[in-house]
């Protein structure tokens, strides 16, 4: 994997931002936020992953191949989980540093939890897997208004976190206004060359020095 492609290596710093990530599905989203989430052990930061699509455990399974000691960072607490997914059948077998939501619209509780988390750690990374969910079960005022207090608190920390938007799912004024509480927008997208299909990423706008330019996903 090319450490160009990383959005740490794209912008000047991360600390500080609510960097949020567009692109149609399939389009190497999900990667870049492993990648995002490796930066962060390297960095020895502590890790909250906010799970909509997917539950803890499937996305464990997910992380294992990418991250050495996987294992051992989610049971000394350096990785972190909240899952909405499995309120109705929570797993026998919990993962460890695991909370389990009651419902992806209880936003009171999910702030609460992050919040708690955020002032236990002084580097903090945070990845949210997948926006467009929680949109769903709450409306886009509900949902900005919980963004603008995630934003300002990150800030205030010089903690960071990362919002992972499938494009095309909610409707275009709310995503504009979305794009006015973030601190950086990253697009990707896939093309069709003759040697294959191509994974590309660009920062479209960002706090500071960054790279502007479609690069290759590798």
């Amino acid at each position: 994997m090319s450490g160009k492609t990383r959005i740490d290596a794209l912008v000047e710093k991360v600390e500080s931002s609510l960097i949020l990530m567009t692109g149609e599905s399939g389009t190497a989203k999900e990667d870049l936020a492993q990648k995002y989430i490796e930066d962060g052990i390297a960095n020895d930061d502590t890790i909250l992953i906010v799970l909509f699509a997917s539950s803890a455990t499937d996305y464990i399974k997910k992380l294992k191949s990418g991250i050495p000691g996987l294992k051992t960072h989610i049971d000394t607490g350096r990785i972190h989980f909240i899952d909405s997914i499995s309120y109705r059948s929570v797993p026998e077998k919990k993962p460890k540093n695991t909370f389990f939501l009651d419902h992806a619209s209880d936003l009171l509780t999910l702030s609460v939890t992050i919040n708690n988390l955020a002032n236990k750690t002084k580097k903090l990374r945070i990845v949210f897997d997948q926006l467009a969910i929680l949109m769903l079960y709450n409306s886009p005022m509900q949902v900005l208004n919980f963004l603008q207090t995630l934003a300002a608190r990150i800030r205030l920390r010089e903690q960071s976190a990362l919002l992972l938007l499938d494009s095309g799912v909610i409707d275009d004024q709310t995503e504009n206004t979305l794009h006015t509480i973030v601190d950086m927008v990253v697009e990707t997208k896939r093309e069709e060359e003759a040697e294959g299909v191509q994974q590309l990423v660009r920062i479209k706008f960002a706090q500071g020095n960054f790279e502007p330019r479609w690069v290759q996903v590798l």
